[in-house]
């Protein structure tokens, strides 16, 4: 109904179906709908007139309003670039009708949480030209394919939509937040692919948020496809609009525009293909001649400068004597990107017997030469995170350090692996050599913290009325940071004086991991294999602190006074209580049984243990991944699941309490040794992916 009929309506004392229904008074703004009421409970508000064309459809024809496909203004104005191909045809009945299917309603609610996606929520804060897409929600002319897709990133974590679009799934709070993510997920690649033969940047920028949706909802092969269709369709754009040049300043925001959503899919593309069995979707030569993205500053306000490539080279089509200007806030996740995958393309590539020390110190170098050239005000400094949070950078700067110190702690986990798994490797050899060992040990225990302290910092500093929901590679950075430390304090690789540390690290990143798990259906198996590590960390140091206490109580107290200064000496030595603790209490006394005991273990049947205990992905890597992450309808089991998809839907609907942790039977050294394995057989990196590996 147009606002002139709704406003006769409303003169006759019209109102709308709800407020009919409920007698309540019906109130509109500015003549349009939905009514107050309805725009509080995210409902269609239509008034009784409307109902016939309502009631199959969620909206009235009346109310559709055509929304150009463009995103940004150049586009709209960009010629054909064929003169043999016919000239863009209007929507079609077929079309009319699809958008009479799908399209929601855009509420005020909705109108700001979508503006809430893109102001704070990675990628969409940093990749996306936020006043131009602020100003389309405002007037109401964004286009639905990345309208619905801010949608689908808003509905993880807005309490509000989740209760509105997610509530009627069966399962606890992860199936609902997926479920009210779907919802939109839905509708988004309805509309990417009705507009597939003519990309525009808008929806190759909804397929990337698409993908991240399908990926945290542990549908790995979908979000491995999705991403190949944007590289695809990013490729066929750049094609198509080579030779269209707008004025400046358009010219460089469509440019911009489009290179930043090059270098979003260039990253999904880094964490996506993690294994051998997945192959890039972007080719070297995608990516070689394109600029860095430029500052913020420059892209909002649409100021052109010509940024470095990736290489370090300025563009091919630059002339010699045009200045570089600074490589941006976006551009640095870039190349922190870059540096996580080069070590990951070493743990790939790399087995026990090619296993080569002077590659991972020079990805060492690599990593803190970036972190060197970092602006001064992203420096990993104390409470610099916290700056950041106040001008609304903090998750930015977070997620340059997350990769940045996950890279680290791979490259130096990978180093020690290579020493303990020597058949000659004993323990008396690694505290015998404790200086050259402690710096990987101290490099490791210092990412990590860092990651930690990152998280904190952003949960402290988030709005009292919205939930923290981090990105997929910050929850996964503290599993990382947190299953490390755990590993190192179990093997009896980090000295005692840091138990107390590892604790707390343990501590925070299984709590990360666990809130995760209602936003993440990816999250799941990595909270589940942190919680057994966890639970053993507890007992080993409560036994040792046990042990500890029992020793100092049987030892005779120590003489009130010494007749000569040279016993003194010798009593301050004897008497110390932490002089031996490294020999004797602590996690070696569990991880470091006599040869007695070690040749009974072995010829003992091997543990029996629930499924996916102790794989980090839930299942083997080359399992299958389900394809919805909403649980099946009561009474209806699926008909093909890997044995990780379905622990983890039963985990998620009922995750074990933090305290109790989970009922597992497993010694320090066996959880050590199964760890060791999962890590050569990279099975985090496939747990990171999602699963859906196929061999290389």
């Amino acid at each position: 109904m147009s606002s002139v009929a709704r406003s006769t309506a409303l003169r006759a004392g019209g109102a709308c179906v709800r407020c009919r229904k409920g007698k309540t008074k019906c109130v509109y703004e500015n003549g349009r709908a939905p009514c107050k009421n309805c725009s509080k409970g995210f409902h269609d508000c239509y008034l009784p007139s409307e109902s016939m064309s309502h009631g199959g459809h969620g909206v009235s024809p009346a109310r559709v309003q055509q929304r150009a496909r463009e995103s940004l203004p150049s586009e709209r104005a960009a010629p054909s670039s064929s003169t043999d191909r016919p000239a863009p045809q209007p929507p079609n009945a077929q079309r009319l009708n699809l958008l009479l299917s799908s399209i929601e309603k855009v509420n005020p609610e909705l109108v700001a949480e979508a503006e809430r996606a893109v102001s704070r929520t990675l990628p969409a804060c940093v990749a996306f030209h936020k006043p131009s897409f602020i100003q389309q929600l405002k007037n109401n002319t964004m286009e639905p394919s990345i309208l619905n897709a801010l949608l689908t990133t808003a509905a993880r974590q807005s309490p509000a939509m989740i209760r509105r679009f997610g509530s009627h799934n069966p399962g606890g709070p992860i199936a609902h937040a997926t479920g009210a993510a779907e919802h939109f997920a839905n509708k988004t690649i309805t509309h990417i692919m009705h507009g597939v033969d003519q990309p525009t940047i808008a929806d190759i920028q909804a397929l990337c948020l698409l993908v991240i949706h399908e990926w945290g909802s542990r549908n790995a092969v979908r979000a491995y496809i999705y991403l190949g269709m944007a590289a695809r369709m990013a490729q066929m754009y750049r094609v198509v609009h080579t030779h269209h040049q707008q004025p400046e300043p358009d010219q460089f925001l469509q440019d911009e525009s489009l290179r930043r959503t090059l270098w979003l899919i260039y990253i999904l593309d880094c964490f996506l293909t993690s294994s051998p069995g997945r192959h890039p979707a972007l080719s070297s030569h995608d990516i070689k001649d394109v600029s860095l993205p430029c500052l913020d500053m420059n892209y909002h306000f649409g100021s052109p400068v010509t940024v470095r490539t990736l290489s370090g080279l300025p563009p091919s089509n630059v002339p010699e004597n045009v200045p570089m200007g600074e490589v941006g806030e976006f551009g640095h996740i870039v190349l922190a990107t870059k540096a996580w995958r080069n070590v990951v393309e070493m743990m790939t590539t790399t087995t026990l017997s090619t296993f080569s020390e002077e590659r991972c110190l020079a990805l060492e170098q690599e990593i803190d030469h970036i972190r060197q050239s970092l602006p001064a005000h992203f420096a990993d400094k104390a409470n610099q995170i916290n700056l950041h949070i106040t001008m609304g950078s903090g998750y930015t700067y977070a997620m340059i350090h997350s990769l940045l110190n996950c890279a680290t702690i791979f490259v130096n986990r990978r180093r020690i692996l290579q020493i303990v798994t020597d058949e000659e490797f004993t323990l008396d050899d690694w505290r015998m050599m404790s200086h050259t060992h402690a710096q990987m040990v101290d490099r490791i225990f210092a990412a990590s913290h860092s990651i930690i302290q990152s998280l904190l910092a952003l949960e402290s500093g988030a709005d009292k009325d919205t939930t923290s929901c981090f990105p997929i590679f910050m929850l996964f950075s503290a599993f990382t940071a947190g299953s490390t430390v755990a590993y190192l304090t179990l093997k009896g690789l980090a000295p005692p004086d840091v138990t107390e540390s590892a604790t707390a690290i343990v501590r925070d990143s299984l709590r990360f991991c666990q809130d995760g798990v209602d936003f993440w259906h990816l999250v799941v198996p990595w909270h589940r294999h942190l919680a057994v590590m966890s639970k053993v960390l507890r007992e080993v140091t409560s036994a040792s602190r046990e042990h500890r206490e029992s020793r100092e109580n049987s030892r005779p107290a120590p003489p009130r006074a010494s007749p000569s200064v040279k016993d003194d000496v010798v009593s301050q030595a004897d008497t110390n209580p932490d002089a031996m603790d490294y020999d004797h209490t602590g996690p070696v006394a569990f991880n470091a049984p006599t040869s007695a005991g070690a040749e009974g273990r072995d010829s003992e049947p091997p543990v029996q243990r629930r499924p996916g205990v102790t794989t980090i992905n839930g299942g083997s890597a080359g399992g299958s991944t389900p394809i919805t992450a909403s649980p099946p309808p009561s009474g209806l089991a699926p008909k093909a699941q890997s044995p990780g998809a379905a622990s983890s839907t039963s985990a998620a609907a009922n995750p074990p309490p933090q305290q109790s942790g989970p009922d597992v039977d497993m010694t320090a050294m066996e959880l050590c040794a199964a760890f060791e394995r999962q890590l050569l057989e990279l099975d985090d990196l496939a747990a990171f992916m999602g699963g859906g590996v196929a061999p290389g």
